[in-house]
């Protein structure tokens, strides 16, 4: 009697336990289907939702937060099918008597919130930048600076309308992990063009490019017969000046550096005979005396090839080392056989013994100089000229019924799992001393 009694409480206490578990489950459940958008934004209706909530429908309630899908980093943006950068924006044409545009040639780009400097554009003068925001309701385009955009859209801080004709423009240089407290989400519907990196840009914003590269090549031709070898009397050269630890170029310089020697400088290394800031000058001749540059990149992100390469090391012939984006990335964007890839190697070891080989063998680190005296075989690209000349090409090119607005600029930024950038886990802020390294 007493067992059946026990056994009766044991079923009822185990009934009991998965109902709570049930409702739990629900309850969890609701609470996380209500942070979901539940409308996707209209390019004709936009405006007046944004009025009234400053955020694109679906998302007034919503906070800021992070995708659990995993990153996969393992796709390079232009292996991608032709419409996927589509599926994040609408285009359609407007009456053209509904699309009236200021008369005469000249180009007027308002800078929202400029960072302090005015680029120009000498072949065409009629294009024009400037900070003056009294001119924005004649400006044929406005620029957003990434770096000082409210973390969530703000109407306050943009203007308080946008002419037919004006484009609005998302502008950035460096990857989304430089983003990362900006709750892109809340900017849908806002933006109609991007400028940045990425080659599937409205607007190239490249840090260097290969016709520039051959372009100087052309005024000032290479000698097929010089030995860099010769020139250089040291080994390995590395500038670093953010100095987070867990950025994955640190794990691979210092294995890298117990197989050979590394002159590391910058914040991150001997700041005392560091080039003082802004003497270029200094900064050429140093990086002159070595074989190879470390052009290791702060994030490994798809089209994301910064000055570390083109600058610090082209420039200079000292062959970079590469770290960061993809190696087919490399293989479209820069110079053939212009450069080494970590990624070729199983180890950093390995990589340390190739390096000690080319050290020994003047005919084999010559090759990698080949490509100047060895003219594409296919046409290039017109001349880049620089950020604010391709935005003023594109802006006298433009159609002026087009229009275009990007109803999801996160994923468009991101990736539609956040695969645009290997995965970085932060641990506190970048300067924190507690997250640093630094090398004697």
């Amino acid at each position: 009697m007493a067992f059946a009694r026990q056994k009766g409480y044991f079923l009822t206490s185990l009934a009991t336990l998965m109902i709570l578990s049930v409702c739990l489950t629900y309850l969890a459940y609701r609470e996380y289907t209500s942070l979901l958008p539940t409308t996707t934004p209209n390019p004709t209706s936009r405006q007046t939702n944004r009025r009234s909530t400053g955020l694109r429908p679906g998302v007034e309630k919503m906070p800021h937060m992070q995708r659990s899908a995993l990153p996969r980093f393992n796709r390079s943006i232009s292996s991608f099918s032709e419409d996927f950068s589509s599926r994040f924006y609408s285009v359609w044409t407007d009456d053209a008597s509904q699309s009236a545009r200021k008369t005469g040639n000249d180009i007027t780009v308002v800078f929202w919130n400029a960072p302090g400097w005015r680029p120009r554009c000498p072949s065409m003068p009629q294009c024009a930048l400037t900070a003056d925001r009294q001119q924005y309701e004649n400006a044929d385009a406005v620029l957003f600076w990434f770096k000082s955009l409210p973390h969530v859209y703000d109407k306050d801080f943009f203007p308080k309308t946008r002419p037919s004709h004006q484009r609005w423009i998302y502008y950035v240089r460096d990857c989304p992990h430089f983003t990362r407290d900006t709750d892109f989400a809340s900017y849908g519907g806002v933006f109609n063009w991007t400028m940045s990196y990425r080659n599937d840009s409205d607007v190239l914003a490249h840090w260097g490019h290969i016709t520039e590269a051959y372009h100087q090549l052309a005024q000032h031709p290479a000698d097929p017969n010089r030995n860099y070898a010769k020139e250089k009397s040291k080994l390995i050269i590395w500038y670093v000046s953010h100095c987070y630890k867990y950025m994955s170029r640190f794990p691979y310089a210092t294995e890298l550096m117990k197989h050979i020697q590394v002159d590391v400088f910058g914040r991150c290394g001997n700041i005392n005979k560091t080039c003082p800031r802004n003497d270029g000058r200094c900064f050429r001749e140093h990086i002159r005396q070595y074989k190879f540059y470390l052009a290791f990149e702060d994030f490994k992100c798809v089209d994301y090839i910064t000055e570390k390469y083109w600058d610090n090391s082209l420039k200079n012939d000292a062959v970079p080392v590469v770290l960061g984006a993809p190696r087919s990335d490399f293989e479209r964007l820069t110079p053939p056989n212009s450069y080494i890839h970590v990624d070729d190697f199983e180890s950093p070891e390995a990589l340390a013994k190739y390096l000690k080989y080319l050290d020994q063998n003047d005919e084999e680190y010559n090759k990698y100089f080949a490509w100047k005296t060895q003219p594409p075989k296919n046409p290039l690209p017109s001349l880049f000229e620089g950020d604010l000349c391709e935005l003023c090409k594109k802006l006298s090119n433009v159609s002026p019924t087009e229009r275009k607005v990007y109803t999801d600029i996160d994923r468009w930024w991101r990736g539609q799992n956040y695969e645009f950038c290997e995965p970085l886990v932060y641990t506190g802020p970048f300067m924190d001393p507690r997250y640093l390294i630094f090398y004697n």
